[in-house]
């Protein structure tokens, strides 16, 4: 298996930096281009926003936010330039990631996950869970601690 395309899914939570270290570790150790790509999800949105107009600004803010930090991190473990595409996508996230991941040959997907259990988990599941399950490339999951 030959990596030369390695996505990163963010949400841009504070828990993101182990998922950047694996990313960054990899793309070194193979040379890949890293891809950091958020999704913008209205449906789960808790914002109490008058108008879709706003809160579409306000998602794409953060997700223009959310991968910007990603490129940051990514830098700062030597990885930067040419080798990070940031991309912001809206829709449904799993659905988005495997979609993205097809159209532009990517060989991995990295994701985290709070690693919630028993009642704490969400019962729909989380993005994680949802992409495990509809991407047609191997998923990597790193548990937040």
């Amino acid at each position: 298996m030959e990596y030369k395309h390695v996505l990163i899914g963010t949400d841009g939570g504070e828990l993101m930096a182990p998922v950047y270290e694996h990313g960054a570790y990899l793309a070194r150790f193979t040379g890949a281009t890293v891809h950091v790509v958020c999704v913008l999800d209205a449906t789960g949105s808790v914002h109490q926003i008058d108008s879709w107009e706003y809160m579409h600004d306000v998602l794409l803010g953060e997700g223009k936010e959310a991968v910007a930090n990603g490129k940051t991190q990514l830098a700062a473990h030597g990885i930067q330039g040419e080798r990070v595409v940031a991309t912001v996508l809206e829709g449904r996230p799993a659905e988005e990631l495997a979609k993205y991941a097809e159209d532009h040959d990517i060989n991995l997907i990295i994701i985290g996950s709070h690693g919630s259990r028993g009642l704490n988990r969400p019962l729909i599941g989380s993005v994680a869970d949802k992409i495990i399950r509809v991407a047609n490339v191997p998923v990597l999951v790193i548990r937040s601690q």
